[in-house]
């Protein structure tokens, strides 16, 4: 069954605020970790849902749309912690679409690079705004870390997707 432009706009919009209320309650639970900032990226479900039922100009309009929006809901739009989040949800993003159309990796092979590859791009603008090239030293820790955040996410995301209705695309999951 082919949805409508209006359903199709709807749904994306229902997605992008289910991530930014996952944002939002995960800025609310900081995990102690021994590297700084690290958070499981909860909010990064709704990209992935998205790249796999819709496809990748979506899940760059419901990143991009989450980012921005949450920002402004916490009102750190254009804030150092702003910048953070785009640099890394955009160096995911790039990472995301070249991994689901190199059509070799499965959703959770898909959702481990956008999860390593935000982990650089972060430490990559920490690096840059602040001159701080020590930061350097965690992107180790932070890609593992990364390793199995991308994996939860990809399971929490392939469960969702299956449980879901789905389009056409997403049968091949």
């Amino acid at each position: 069954m082919r949805r409508s432009p209006i359903q199709k706009m709807v749904r994306l919009a229902m997605l992008t605020a289910a991530g930014i209320l996952l944002q939002l309650i995960e800025s609310f639970f900081p995990v102690v970790m021994i590297v700084p900032g690290y958070k499981l990226g909860l909010a990064n479900i709704v990209g992935l849902y998205a790249l796999y039922a819709f496809g990748l100009r979506e899940m760059v309009i419901v990143t991009l749309l989450r980012i921005v929006l949450a920002a402004l809901g916490q009102g750190t739009l254009f804030s150092v912690a702003f910048m953070l989040s785009m640099a890394g949800g955009t160096l995911a993003i790039c990472a995301m679409a070249a991994a689901y159309k190199s059509k070799i990796f499965s959703i959770y092979g898909v959702s481990v690079a956008g999860a390593a590859a935000h982990s650089i791009g972060q430490v990559a603008a920490i690096t840059i705004l602040y001159q701080q090239y020590f930061m350097q030293l965690y992107l180790p820790i932070l890609v593992a870390l990364s390793i199995v955040s991308g994996l939860c996410i990809g399971l929490l995301t392939h469960s969702l997707l299956k449980r879901m209705p789905m389009d056409k695309r997403q049968a091949a999951v």
